[in-house]
């Protein structure tokens, strides 16, 4: 009945326009902007979508108290994404890479309904020139099919979504939140299962920050890697640590791997690291006898390493220029060589200067690479409204580090993460990928957009270390008190 409904409101649309227009290569002149169906649809859906989630958060809010954030954390990401389109079509004028991806889409549409299985072809992967000669002027015709198979992947992927939206840009952003929500929150979970306690500091750092409610739930390469790299830790997490439901879990981690690296192979190399510290460190822990763990420490880590190792050479094929050490610094030095033309990016172009391509040199720029990947834009450089609002999310998390580090000090701060391997996991990613962000980047839009996957990790890792400085104060002074009464 529900998807009758639906469908009597695409086949009402499609009366209304003519065959050559929906099916032509036209279509990229068209407006994206709603019709009136298309907002029937869009409130269709939304109502749905509450009805679904509203049912969930019920039934689950008396056995566990974070799904309180479950309805508000989905629809503030929906409306993220719809502020992104409004945004983009009316400041932006309809420019930009999102209506690239979704534009392509559409051509994958049309051939899965003209013919599914060469549709099926497409979706796979298979960006033959025989492939591309399946598209025609009925289908219209998708950008970068072979040129670039990192951006071509978002296309294949965002096309499931705008099947099920029957061709609607806005519903197309609204159902890809929803999917991508899933990820977020699974991270939330697992914030949540190792410090109960600070279920409503991990909601914000997770799903309720400002930069990445918006920019993460467009029609971008960011809403997937973002939710990747989240499920992608909630299932190593249940893997690893916890050891329950393995087989669901091996193959949720195997489609995250996968995903990040059709997308962003980089993302899966900031995350590796810090994935085998944490498992590491956390099989460490478990050994009771201090002696052992100095014994048998060294040599986890090393064969977690040398694990690590043979896994990304496994994976080559799929990493493409991020390989080997040689290719990254290559790649890194030729990507911030090519966003340097500071004429090409105006008021919003920033420079950390150059670098010549060797290990020493990348190194040297670390602390400005990593300061601009998590504090920049400053307040002084925001140019435009977008931009003072990203500025503005930056200082408030810029005072925060200040002050928790400022109350921990750095001894105690460098204690306090030696001793939780989540924390190590975390600061590790989010470091290591502010660093890569900062280093290659030189344009402030394109920079608050590519560090997201970065600041719920770090933000959420800033309140553990507030918490654990609360508890050992705690303990002190009560044993202080414990002292003074003998």
């Amino acid at each position: 009945m529900i998807f009758d409904f639906i469908s009597t409101i695409f086949h009402s649309k499609i009366l209304l326009q003519s065959g050559a227009e929906v099916f032509s290569s036209d279509v990229w002149s068209k407006s994206l902007f709603p019709e009136p169906l298309d907002i029937i649809l869009i409130l269709f859906y939304l109502f749905l979508i509450y009805a679904v989630a509203k049912s969930i958060e019920r039934k689950n809010i008396d056995k566990d108290n974070i799904y309180k954030y479950f309805v508000s954390g989905l629809f503030v990401k929906i409306f993220g994404g719809i502020a992104f389109c409004l945004i983009f079509q009316l400041y932006y004028h309809e420019q930009g890479d999102t209506f690239m991806y979704y534009r392509s889409s559409e051509a994958l549409v049309n051939l899965m309904q003209k013919n599914f299985y060469r549709y099926f072809l497409v979706f796979v992967g298979d960006d033959s020139a025989e492939t591309y000669s399946y598209f025609d002027a009925s289908t219209g015709w998708p950008i970068y099919y072979a040129q670039d198979y990192q951006t071509f992947a978002v296309i294949r992927f965002v096309s499931l979504f705008t099947w099920l939206a029957f061709k609607n840009y806005y519903t197309t952003t609204i159902l890809l939140d929803v999917f991508t929500f899933f990820g977020m929150w699974k991270l939330y979970t697992v914030f949540c299962k190792i410090n109960p306690s600070l279920y409503k500091q991990f909601a914000i750092a997770v799903l309720f920050v400002p930069s990445v409610a918006f920019w993460g739930s467009g029609i971008l390469k960011d809403s997937f890697t973002i939710s990747f790299a989240c499920l992608y830790t909630y299932n190593f997490y249940r893997i690893f640590i916890e050891r329950k439901k393995l087989f669901i879990n091996i193959l949720g981690l195997i489609i995250a791997a996968y995903v990040i690296t059709s997308i962003k192979p980089y993302i899966f190399l900031a995350l590796m690291p810090g994935s085998i510290i944490w498992l590491s460190f956390n099989r460490l822990k478990n050994i009771k006898s201090k002696f052992l763990r100095v014994l048998v420490g060294p040599f986890i880590i090393g064969l977690g390493f040398f694990a690590t190792s043979s896994l990304l050479s496994g994976l080559s094929g799929r990493m493409g220029t991020y390989s080997s050490m040689d290719k990254i610094v290559e790649k890194a030095q030729k990507t911030q060589q090519d966003l340097i033309r500071g004429e090409q990016y105006g008021s919003n172009y920033y420079n950390i200067g150059e670098f010549d391509g060797t290990m020493r040199s990348m190194v040297t720029k670390a602390p400005i690479a990593i300061t601009a990947g998590l504090f920049r834009p400053f307040l002084w450089e925001a140019r435009n409204p977008v931009m003072i609002i990203s500025a503005l999310e930056n200082t408030v998390m810029l005072i925060f580090v200040l002050f928790v580090l400022f109350k921990v000090g750095p001894f105690r701060t460098i204690s306090i993460i030696s001793s939780e391997p989540v924390l190590i996991f975390s600061f590790l990613f989010a470091i290591f990928f502010a660093f890569s962000v900062g280093l290659t980047t030189a344009n402030f839009g394109a920079l608050v957009r590519y560090r997201i996957p970065a600041i719920p990790f770090f933000v959420a890792g800033l309140f553990i270390m507030r918490q654990r400085l609360v508890e050992i104060l705690a303990e002190r002074q009560a044993e202080f008190l414990k002292s003074k009464n003998k």
